[in-house]
């Protein structure tokens, strides 16, 4: 994969700074369109790719009825996530993936991102993988054949535990394993581990 879309409608630049920032944390690759108008969004191609939308409920409130209805439609293959100040908008015209308070702490806002990330990358990277599994699936699986608990594995690879289940779940259903000593002996045969790293079963 080369990289995922990201764009960011926001009125305020200082809050468009702060979610580049908070994207350049994450270990994904991006492509990042900012729009500071209403206006700008006209000239977004009629289907973007793959990605995500992230719109404030400022900038919502100043686009046009019809502006909002047409991106329903141009926009749909893309996870949607608003960014909500509690004031009353057209939000209800508008699906959205998910919701995120901007007086939320930093870490919900990450997770909230991450989760979106996660299911885009896994769908995007998974196919490509010569053994079906993405790069960042076969990091979490050594991690679990090594005897990591979910919330150690997302400390070390910087991810939320949430993430971490949804890979466990995918890299389960791609490669039709349910167990731990199943997943230890499969990352044992393609040598993601070495019979070192083995955790101790007795």
């Amino acid at each position: 994969m080369d990289y995922i879309n990201v764009i960011i409608a926001d009125l305020s630049q200082l809050s468009r700074l702060g979610l580049i920032t908070l994207l350049n944390r994450m270990k994904y690759p991006f492509h990042i369109r900012e729009i500071s108008t209403p206006d700008k969004l006209t000239a977004l191609p009629a289907k973007d790719q793959t990605g995500i939308f992230l719109i404030s409920s400022a900038f919502l409130r100043k686009c046009p009825p019809s502006l909002i209805h047409s991106l329903q439609t141009r926009l749909d293959s893309m996870a949607r996530l608003l960014i909500s100040d509690g004031e009353p908008g057209p939000e209800k015209n508008f699906r959205f993936s998910d919701i995120i308070d901007s007086t939320d702490p930093g870490k919900n806002i990450t997770r909230k991102l991450e989760k979106q990330l996660s299911l885009i990358y896994t769908q995007k990277e998974g196919p490509d993988s010569p053994e079906g599994i993405s790069d960042r699936e076969k990091e979490v699986l050594r991690l679990v054949a090594v005897g990591l608990t979910n919330k150690e594995i997302g400390d070390k690879l910087f991810i939320s535990s949430h993430t971490v289940i949804t890979h466990r779940k995918n890299i389960t259903a791609k490669l039709g394993i349910k167990t731990i000593a199943g997943l230890t002996m499969y990352a044992l045969i393609n040598h993601l581990i070495v019979p070192e790293e083995k955790p101790d079963t007795q």
